[in-house]
């Protein structure tokens, strides 16, 4: 779609509207993702949103209100909607989020860290830690299944991991990203049509991490660590499953 016309979407009759819903949320969800509209910055208006894309108000709100459902937009009384950035919440750790070239820059420094992380933890780990990231993959696989958000397990298992390598120091970058982390995991989520084959996926990944940590390989592990996080990036600015 240009920003032109070509931006307005086929006129349909009224039991269309959940698709021209989606298909004003997809659009928005990509200016967003792709960095049109920042980080803090106001949405257009409705009235505005409604010419550009050429439908009805109540086809607007409703896909304002799947953004705000997804986390990637807030709502302020008298002031519009506003593209989410997540909030630091102590005083100490990482400032949020401000734009596109952050969340690559969050992507790189995550494959710099877990990499040294897994290397360590797959030198340190016994069965019983592999059991525990087996429980975590089959937990994140029977939410997935239910369609339920995994953004928290998924942060349990890169803890996991981080605190099988017994550094302080890689535990507590994992705790100061989590604000990033849950963030980001909304961008994955709201990907929204491809979640099985994403979920399957991301799911091949974390066992290929564990099967190495489990094997004791360390160069294998921070070979399928690197593998899942270029792969979550893949997820946040190409939309693959």
């Amino acid at each position: 779609m240009s920003d032109q016309k070509a931006a307005e979407l086929p006129a349909t009759s009224a039991g269309s509207e959940d698709r021209l819903e989606s298909q004003v949320y997809r659009n928005l969800f990509d200016k967003i993702r792709f960095g049109t509209f920042g980080m803090g910055q106001r949405l257009p208006s409705e009235v505005q949103l409604c010419e550009e894309f050429g439908v009805s108000r109540p086809v607007i709100r409703a896909a304002l209100a799947k953004l705000r459902d997804s986390g990637l937009i807030v709502s302020r009384q008298g002031s519009g909607s506003f593209v989410n950035s997540p909030v630091q919440t102590t005083g100490s750790g990482y400032t949020p989020l401000t734009s596109i070239t952050d969340i690559a820059t969050y992507f790189r420094f995550r494959r710099v860290i877990e990499a040294a992380s897994v290397e360590q933890a797959a030198e340190r780990a016994d069965r019983s830690s592999v059991a525990r990231l087996n429980a975590l993959v089959d937990e994140m696989r029977s939410r997935l299944s239910r369609n339920e958000e995994t953004v928290q397990h998924d942060i349990s298992f890169h803890t996991t991991i981080a605190e099988l390598s017994d550094n302080r120091f890689l535990i507590e970058t994992i705790e100061m990203l989590q604000p990033h982390w849950i963030f980001v995991g909304n961008f994955v989520r709201s990907l929204g049509m491809t979640g099985q084959r994403k979920g399957k996926r991301m799911t091949g990944e974390h066992m290929a991490i564990v099967e190495a940590i489990g094997a004791g390989d360390a160069k294998a592990a921070r070979k399928a660590m690197q593998v899942h996080i270029d792969g979550s990036e893949r997820r946040v600015f190409k939309g693959e499953p």
